[in-house]
């Protein structure tokens, strides 16, 4: 039986080629290979400072999403952690003052109407999360699209005075990254 760590390592060992490696060595050179090949989601975000924030998602057992947040971003983990009675496993990690916790649970009640279950459970997700940054909007959003990110419209609110560009994660949260400088 996996331990939770174990769990939590499969999943950031995936790689951009879209398959699974192992940890190995033949894992260190599909990761050489891979990232030698494919330019990583995080070179998107190199030169764009992410002002300080933080965000917890909740996500089943068997999802990526702290993968995928870790290249898109380019994030270092801090910790890695589990819950006493294995409820939940988790990953913690940050860029600068910018932090993400992701929690590996089981006990999820997806977003499918079902609201006849015993007692409160946590939902998988969030609905909407804000990022505000330094970015040009335009250049990061071509940017993520040629790495095959889901980047959609970019949005103008005069009234608040910034631009948004609508990223997707592969669970179907949305992001809107912000510039307060309209472009």
């Amino acid at each position: 039986m996996s331990t939770g760590k174990e769990k939590i390592e499969r999943r950031l060992l995936r790689t951009h080629c879209g398959r699974a490696i192992s940890s190995g060595l033949w894992g260190l050179v599909s990761v050489l290979i891979c990232s030698s090949v494919y330019a990583q989601p995080g070179e998107c975000f190199d030169s764009v400072k992410i002002e300080p924030g933080f965000i917890a998602f909740n996500s089943s057992t068997d999802s990526e999403l702290g993968g995928w947040y870790q290249r898109l971003f380019g994030m270092e983990i801090v910790k890695e952690f589990s819950f006493p009675e294995g409820i939940a496993t988790g990953v913690l990690m940050h860029r600068g003052e910018f932090i993400i916790e992701i929690f590996y649970r089981a006990d999820l009640l997806q977003s499918n109407g079902d609201t006849n279950q015993p007692g409160p459970a946590p939902r998988a997700g969030v609905m909407k999360v804000g990022v505000f940054t330094d970015a040009n909007l335009l250049d990061l959003q071509q940017c993520l699209k040629e790495q095959g990110l889901n980047a959609g419209r970019i949005f103008g609110d005069e009234k608040l005075g910034i631009d948004l560009l609508q990223v997707t994660d592969p669970e179907q949260n949305t992001l809107e990254i912000i510039s307060r400088v309209i472009q």
